[in-house]
């Protein structure tokens, strides 16, 4: 069987070359991290899922589609909902969606887009132009708190909640959610800058033993 490597395809993450010792999957034409060669379980994880589906839509009829294909809509701006299936939607403003496939969902995401087109709809193409990194662990709001003046804690950024901000002085969104009965972040910048994000994530996660993990963290 031969070795899944990010080169072996034509769509990357933005910082695959950073994966080191990795072991990658195959998802949707891609090289997804796995898992991490002999690392032990970490307190804190960060993940990169910058090659998982997703895609985004804008437009008075964007809201109006969503409810019509039977997905869960975010009934307030700067929210998000996940479904049974593994569909995350986040809402960025009062009409403006983006849909991503978490990890192990079997979803067939270009189906749901062609779906989705109609008058009054945009696309916002929201998956080469931003990276995608997941932190769980315990202490996710303290982490944060070193690289962003929003406040984070469970009382104020509840889960299904999204902020539009500036974390280590570059702009993103952060959501607060679940994977495998696990509250984690996920967060989405320029890909520009996620080569730095990543490093600056890390570097504030090391006074919790965090360490890269792949997305099998992520997985029931």
């Amino acid at each position: 069987m031969s070795v899944i490597t990010p080169e072996a395809f034509d769509s990357r993450s933005f910082i695959y070359r950073q994966h080191q010792q990795a072991e990658f999957t195959e998802v949707a034409g891609a090289a997804q991290v796995s898992s991490y060669k002999g690392q032990s379980h970490s307190a804190m994880g960060l993940t990169d899922l910058s090659v998982l589906p997703r895609f985004g839509l804008r437009g008075p009829a964007a809201g109006e589609a969503l409810i019509a294909a039977g997905l869960l809509h975010p009934e307030q701006p700067n929210s998000l909902t996940v479904a049974d299936d593994g569909v995350m939607v986040l809402r960025l403003g009062y009409n403006e969606y983006w849909l991503l496939a978490l990890p192990g969902a079997e979803v067939d995401l270009t189906a749901l887009e062609q779906q989705l087109i109609g008058p009054g709809i945009y696309p916002v193409y929201c998956h080469d132009s931003f990276a995608w990194m997941v932190m769980s662990g315990d202490h996710l709001a303290d982490v944060l708190a070193k690289v962003c003046a929003v406040d984070l804690s469970e009382a104020c950024f509840k889960s299904g909640d999204l902020v539009m901000t500036s974390l280590a002085r570059v702009s993103g969104v952060i959501c607060h959610h679940q994977m495998a009965d696990k509250h984690v972040f996920s967060i989405f910048s320029d890909s520009a800058s996620a080569s730095y994000l990543w490093d600056a994530l890390l570097d504030a996660m090391g006074e919790f033993d965090g360490a890269p993990a792949g997305q099998n963290i992520l997985i029931k």
